[in-house]
């Protein structure tokens, strides 16, 4: 039985720009392995796909997800890259660009990822949660060596879309 869809660990905080869809995960592990986990393409192609260009502020890499059939290889910016700590891109996504940060902290050895999506004005946290879920999922599967979930849309809104409603 597989364990995934895991239990959602999204929440969504509202501010003066918009809301925002907060999604973490910890790791028994320096922030080091983690922030390669999430930057290093040979890893990150197990787990989101494969990734062109150089990370560094102000270039544009292109990313082909890979569990999505036949998703065309898309740009983006790389705003910030403060290894091993955070790193902010925004990418085109489905009408209004999405930015999407993710930050690392470690204490007492664990890291804590925090991923971040200033969710567009058009798309809802229940429209985008499921599916940022997946891929935390995909990547929990990745760094703890274990199989990855297939994505099964119907299956993580069902049992995740209600957590954002």
């Amino acid at each position: 039985m597989s364990t995934y869809p895991s239990a959602p660990s999204g929440r969504v905080h509202s501010g003066p720009d918009g809301q925002r869809l907060i999604i973490e995960r910890s790791f028994p592990a320096p922030i080091g392995d983690v922030w390669a986990s999430l930057t290093e393409p040979d890893r990150v192609a197990h787990w989101y796909g494969s990734i062109e260009g150089e990370l560094h502020p102000g270039s544009t890499i292109m990313v082909t997800m890979s569990a999505e059939d036949g998703a065309p290889a898309e740009p983006m910016q790389i705003i910030e890259c403060e290894p091993p700590t955070r790193f902010l891109v925004e990418t085109a996504g489905m009408g209004e660009p999405w930015r999407l940060e993710l930050e690392l902290a470690e204490s007492d050895g664990i890291t804590t990822m925090t991923f971040t999506h200033r969710l567009p004005d058009d798309l809802s946290a229940v429209d985008l949660g499921p599916g940022w879920e997946f891929y935390a999922d995909r990547h929990h599967a990745a760094f703890h060596g274990n199989a990855m979930p297939d994505w099964d849309a119907d299956r993580y809104q069902e049992l995740l879309g209600n957590h954002y409603a």
